[in-house]
């Protein structure tokens, strides 16, 4: 059997899947990974889920290798349906290597709630860069998707994507897991927060100070 280019990346994406499907924050072949890979004689190229492959039965032979234009590379594979969001956000932050975007429960009832998270534990300041903000409604697989995302996700790492789900950028694709599942334990915890009281934010100086954090380990720190 030939051996499979980016063997190595394949790897990565495919045990990133794995978890999200052991996590329960994906179903089916709902949501998708990407990561970024290393440029050929110029050319942008990107590793990304398959369309319509359910996680139980995606190996690292599916996975799609698609260029800048979205074209796969290589290979007869369909690329999944939200690649135009991904190369959205690879273009729009250099800082960002991998994407990882589910359909995860309390993530998606702010999102289908039109509900930003605000900054209401410290991790979320320091890990995603503040609060989760709600992007304006695109349909699937759309450039109006695409450009929602990238407008609402900022600077930060996380983005809700309204009626929809959930988009976590980061530079690393263990980082961008992490992300994910950080995303949903403080949508919970926000959700519940709402029912027995009401969230209480972070003071806004300790906002300032983990924010400063957040952008000197994102390489982000000149852009503010």
């Amino acid at each position: 059997m030939q051996a499979l280019t980016y063997q190595a990346e394949r790897e990565q994406v495919i045990e990133a899947v794995r978890e999200l499907d052991r996590r329960g924050l994906v179903s089916g072949s709902s949501g998708n990974v990407s990561m970024r890979l290393p440029v050929e004689g110029g050319a942008e190229r990107y590793l990304i889920t398959p369309a319509g492959v359910t996680y139980d039965k995606l190996n690292e032979a599916g996975l799609v290798i698609v260029d800048g234009e979205l074209e796969p590379v290589g290979a007869e594979l369909v690329p999944s349906t939200e690649s135009l969001l991904h190369l959205g956000i690879y273009h729009g932050r250099p800082d960002v290597n991998a994407v990882v975007h589910t359909h995860s429960l309390y993530a998606s009832v702010a999102a289908v709630t039109s509900t930003h998270v605000p900054p209401v534990v410290d991790e979320m300041v320091v890990y995603i860069g503040g609060a989760i903000e709600v992007a304006d409604y695109g349909f699937p697989g759309t450039p109006e998707l695409a450009n929602a995302g990238v407008e609402a996700l900022g600077d930060r790492r996380a983005v809700l994507l309204r009626n929809h789900g959930m988009c976590a950028a980061a530079p690393t694709v263990e980082e961008a897991m992490r992300v994910a599942i950080l995303v949903e334990r403080v949508s919970q915890i926000y959700v519940h927060a709402e029912t027995v009281g009401g969230a209480t934010e972070l003071p806004d100086y300790a906002i300032e100070t983990e924010r400063q954090v957040y952008l000197m380990r994102s390489g982000l720190l000149e852009s503010e």
